[in-house]
């Protein structure tokens, strides 16, 4: 133990350095200054012998000089947000060198810290993958074929398209030649978000597979559900060198799942959620409070004295004036806000806001109800607001349902938050 105690103390910075300078790994060090633009600190002879550059042209430059147009750039943003989180990144993408020639490069990116455990820059141990590292075409081809009759893709680092068996081309209706040599992403609907492809790039570089579906789209622009497979093929040290996807159509098992949900946790007269999906969407609201301190609000709705007018015009015309309620409702709300028909002329709304600003779009909704005409009728309605404070299911209903009996009880067509 005091052997290695020594050891270390005697360790210098520049002895540390002159063991990178005779590494065959290239290594580089920046500093970590985001605002005003990282800079190389260093950068050892491998690194120099890689690419082309002199130590001098390199030093103060900032990493992308290294970068061209078939560089990664999902993977160079998911870099930098994991960096800024804390943590250290392990990727890949295509580097450029000084005479412009392309290179595959998998890096491992460190932070470094000072005695204070402040963090003064970060390290990155390079590893280059040569056109030699690549597998066999005839092998990986092979490979594939043997894998699975379904839709197969193959590609690169990059998602540069390399291999598309004959059923992924008569599925999406393109030939060889429109597909060999073109990104994956001319593939994309465009409906899936950067953070569903983030989390893709994030689990492949980290865990070497992916599974989820994707709505993907054809030749002729038609969008379907594609249950897809993603594995990283590795050469015999370790190194990736390609994606294969494993993929079938699914839209018919989507399209009867969305029917049997619709039937399940929609209203069948108004088309709004129901209680039931009012019990799941709760549950995940209710655990998002709970890890993360999320706020949110429940608002119940009552259509005033709507008895009357069932007993004064009849259900049909009822049912109209529900259906009319709960598209104006819908029209004032934002993507976010979910609405539940809760039965009868109750209404159930989740709003991922504290009770103040949710009071002021109920105070919208009602002055919105008070100024439409329904087929000739005019109406009114309470509201009754909570704001989550625990993570009792039952107590947010009761409290919303206290101040919605206070509306009612103080004369209708008022908002009152639940006071405690």
């Amino acid at each position: 133990m005091n052997d290695t105690v020594n050891f270390f103390d005697n360790i210098t910075i520049s002895s540390i350095i002159k063991g990178f300078d005779f590494s065959i790994v290239p290594i580089v060090i920046t500093n970590c200054d985001w605002e005003n633009g990282i800079k190389i600190l260093y950068a050892n002879q491998a690194l120099c012998n890689a690419t082309g550059y002199k130590q001098e042209e390199i030093i103060g430059q900032n990493p992308k000089i290294f970068q061209g147009k078939d560089s990664n750039y999902e993977i160079l943003n998911e870099l930098k947000d994991e960096l800024l989180q804390g943590n250290d990144f392990i990727g890949q993408t295509i580097n450029y060198k000084k005479d412009a020639t392309p290179y595959h490069v998998r890096w491992t990116i460190s932070h470094l810290y000072d005695q204070n455990n402040q963090l003064i820059g970060y390290i990155s141990l390079q590893k280059i993958i040569t056109k030699t590292d690549y597998l066999n075409v005839d092998k990986l081809l092979s490979a594939i074929v043997n894998i699975s009759n379904n839709l197969i893709l193959a590609t690169n680092l990059e998602g540069y398209i390399i291999y598309a068996n004959d059923a992924f081309k008569k599925k999406l209706g393109y030939t060889q030649d429109e597909l060999i040599g073109e990104h994956s992403r001319k593939l994309k609907s465009g409906i899936q978000d950067k953070e569903f492809y983030k989390r893709m790039w994030k689990q492949l570089l980290h865990q070497g597979s992916f599974n989820d579906v994707f709505i993907s789209k054809k030749k002729d622009g038609t969008l379907f559900y594609d249950k897809k497979e993603i594995r990283t093929i590795y050469n015999d040290n370790g190194d990736p060198l390609y994606y294969v996807s494993i993929s079938q159509d699914i839209t018919d098992d989507m399209e009867k799942r969305k029917l049997l949900e619709s039937e399940v946790f929609n209203d069948t007269l108004t088309g709004l959620h129901n209680r039931k999906k009012y019990d799941l969407v709760i549950e995940d609201k209710i655990k998002e409070f709970e890890l993360h301190q999320k706020i949110f609000s429940l608002m119940l709705i009552d259509i005033d004295h709507f008895k009357k007018v069932n007993d004064t015009y009849g259900h049909e015309v009822g049912d109209k004036l529900l259906k009319q309620f709960s598209a104006l409702l819908k029209s004032k709300l934002r993507t976010d806000d979910l609405l539940f028909r809760w039965g009868g002329e109750e209404f159930a709304l989740l709003i991922d806001n504290n009770q103040e600003d949710t009071y002021k779009l109920a105070l919208k909704l009602k002055n919105a109800i008070q100024k439409t005409d329904f087929e000739g009728l005019h109406i009114t309605a309470s509201f009754g607001i909570s704001q989550i404070s625990d993570t009792n299911i039952q107590t947010l209903f009761n409290n919303a349902d206290k101040a919605l009996y206070s509306a009612k009880n103080s004369g209708r067509n008022i908002v009152c938050i639940y006071q405690r």
